[in-house]
């Protein structure tokens, strides 16, 4: 029997192995086989972080990259602080949002990280930030390398948030934690509805909604038809999260009625946070396209007693969509059409709704041929983990898996579809076949956003037929 001590950061951890002889008797090397009570232990712990991959179709993430990428994206009085060496913001996705001036760094050097001096930096960097910038809180961002010292610098946020009276929150972010973006943006919105209000200050109107996973409202004629169809059906926005709010709109979150979440399962613990505080949660589709925003729609006028009200808000945008769907299928449908999923690291919660499945009814409507491509493994564990995956979405149509982009043509020359809804990155693919791309979660939402899709759809196919004649006609 061997014990084996293995010390972090003061804290020591005993382990018992069993050295075992290899087959082929002497001369021979032995292995290593672990105790019975630690390989059970050892086997729960890949267990749980292969459920980390598999819940969901969607890429995992690095979630220092994911925080960092929506926080800048995210407008208020608030500071980042990165808690890291200099370089490692470097080795992820760049942005310039507009909260970029807020983030902070304690550039740790090799020298405070070998000696175990990691929280003298970080001290001094949030007594100047919360002396000269005054935020209304700051996040403490961890990362590889304090992962791996397992250093406490969550213990030094307390201690300086407590004597300056300034909320600071330190999130063990990292690359090694591997887990869903899905998770990444529910920690993150969790914790910004949590800084909030804990107590509503007054019961809130029945028809007062906060309206949870919304895709990004691009322009002012859709926030202007969204706002106009609520406010004929007497309903009243409370915010529209994550993308049209900001930082002081997640402390006023609990001051609505309800919820209208698109894809609950996307959020647990901010549901949980609401919850808490009083307020339930509908699900609704994402409103791209006919079905799905009617559907939309039915789901908040049920919520407020006001069905009939919001059908008659509807009615006259939903027929001018329907009757443009039946003249756009009288010419174009059985067209294929192939859908990649899994192909980006956004972070953007319309992408990851329902897998990436959000747009799905809108092509259906427009009567085309999907057929699914997913960016992944294509070994029969995870084929059989896709499949189940998407059987659980109620999605039953095919799919083919590709390891990466440069695996796509001869796929899609397999299929020749008409139209491909991928990841931009994935243009040279197809323009290397000729099939013309869409990005994909690029469609708008709403009925005017449908109106405008299937224009956009008529626009490239018919450039595409005008193409064929000619080439028919040389």
């Amino acid at each position: 029997m061997i014990d084996i001590t293995v010390c972090l950061q003061g804290f020591s951890y005993n382990m018992r192995a069993m050295p075992v002889r290899a087959k082929g008797g002497k001369g021979q090397a032995s292995e290593l086989r672990l105790a019975p009570a630690l390989a059970a232990k050892d086997e729960a712990f890949w267990r749980r972080q292969e459920g980390r991959m598999t819940g969901q179709i969607g890429q995992p993430c690095c979630t220092l990259s994911g925080m960092t990428h929506l926080l800048m994206e995210l407008p208020g009085s608030f500071a980042v602080v990165l808690h890291s060496e200099l370089d490692c913001a470097n080795c992820f996705l760049s942005t310039q949002g507009v909260s970029g001036k807020n983030f902070y760094s304690t550039q740790l050097s090799q020298i405070q990280f070998a000696t175990g001096r990691m929280g003298e930096p970080l001290r001094r960097c949030l007594e100047l930030v919360v002396r000269h910038k005054k935020p209304d809180a700051v996040f403490v961002l961890g990362n590889c390398l304090v992962e791996m010292a397992n250093d406490s610098f969550d213990m030094v946020a307390a201690q300086v948030a407590r004597e300056t009276g300034t909320p600071i929150v330190a999130l063990r972010t990292s690359g090694l934690k591997h887990g869903s973006q899905a998770a990444m943006v529910d920690w993150l919105y969790s914790t910004l509805a949590g800084l909030g209000e804990s107590k509503r200050k007054a019961k809130a109107p029945r028809r007062r909604l906060n309206l949870i996973g919304m895709p990004h409202l691009n322009n002012e004629e859709t926030r202007r038809e969204l706002t106009g169809l609520l406010r004929e059906a007497g309903v009243a926005v409370n915010g529209v999260y994550p993308y049209e709010t900001g930082f002081s709109d997640w402390l006023r979150i609990g001051r609505a009625a309800a919820n209208i979440v698109v894809d609950r399962s996307l959020y647990p613990r901010l549901l949980r946070v609401l919850a808490d505080r009083g307020l339930p949660s509908e699900e609704a589709p994402l409103p791209v396209g006919l079905a799905s925003t009617t559907a939309f729609l039915d789901v908040i006028g049920a919520r407020c007693g006001a069905a009939a009200r919001m059908r008659r808000a509807y009615a006259a945008p939903a027929e001018r969509v329907r009757r443009r769907l039946e003249a756009f299928r009288g010419r174009f449908a059985g067209l294929r059409v192939a859908v990649g999923l899994r192909m980006v690291n956004n972070y953007r919660v319309d992408q990851l709704a329902y897998d990436g499945l959000g747009d799905i009814s809108t092509f259906v409507e427009a009567g085309f041929q999907i057929k699914l491509y997913i960016q992944g493994p294509g070994d029969a564990k995870s084929r059989a983990h896709f499949a189940d995956r998407l059987k659980q979405l109620g999605c039953t149509l095919p799919f083919e898996i590709f390891p990466d982009p440069y695996d796509l043509p001869p796929l899609l020359e397999a299929l020749r579809p008409d139209v491909a809804y991928l990841a931009d990155h994935a243009r040279w693919e197809t323009t290397k076949i000729g099939v013309p791309l869409i990005q994909s979660r690029s469609l708008e939402p709403f009925y005017d956003g449908a109106v405008r899709n299937i224009d956009y759809f008529e626009k490239v196919l018919t450039e595409i037929e005008r193409r064929r004649k000619g080439r028919d006609c040389l």
